[in-house]
C-alpha cells in the first residue's frame, strides 16, 4: 500500500512539472471572453420619440484590465470607447431612446466600489427599416 501511494505521489508531482514546463497546455491561462447585455425587440426606422427602452440590467464582475466598450443594433456595432476598469462588480444597462428620427443608444457602468465614478458611453444610431433588432452593449477584454 505505501509503495503505490509513492509511486502516485511520484506520478502527480511529475504530471506537475510537466505542466509547468508546457504552459501551451495544462497551465495555460483562461481566456477572457466578451460580455454582453442584449434586448430583441421591434424597432422603427423613423422613431418621433417615446418610451425610453432599455436591456435588463445586468450585475458583472470584471477583471482589472482595458475593455473596448461597444454598442450594436442589428448587424453593426462600434467601439465607441476604450477605458481601464479596476476589479469589481458593476450594475450594467443598455438604453435606447427613440429622438427625432434616430436613436440614443446609451449604455451605462456603475461600480459597486463608491470611490469609484460611474461611466457611460453613447452614440446616435440609426435603423434603416424597421423591424425586430437585437441591441444593446459589449464589453470585450483586452488582456
Amino acid at each position: 500500500m505505501k509503495r503505490r501511494r509513492r509511486i502516485l505521489t511520484a506520478l502527480l508531482i511529475a504530471l506537475g512539472m510537466a505542466a509547468m514546463v508546457a504552459p501551451g497546455t495544462a497551465a495555460a491561462a483562461p481566456s477572457a471572453d466578451t460580455a454582453w447585455v442584449l434586448r430583441t425587440q421591434y424597432l422603427t426606422s423613423n422613431p418621433r420619440g417615446g418610451d425610453l427602452a432599455c436591456t435588463e440590467s445586468r450585475r458583472i464582475y470584471l477583471a482589472r484590465g482595458s475593455y473596448n466598450w461597444g454598442l450594436r443594433i442589428g448587424g453593426n456595432q462600434w467601439v465607441t470607447r476604450d477605458m481601464s476598469l479596476g476589479a469589481g462588480w458593476y450594475r450594467w444597462q443598455s438604453c435606447l431612446n427613440p429622438d427625432d428620427g434616430d436613436y440614443i443608444h446609451t449604455s451605462t457602468l456603475l461600480p459597486e466600489n463608491s470611490d469609484w465614478d460611474a461611466a457611460a458611453t453613447s452614440r446616435t444610431s440609426v435603423v434603416n427599416s424597421s423591424g425586430t433588432y437585437t441591441w444593446g452593449s459589449f464589453l470585450d477584454p483586452r488582456f
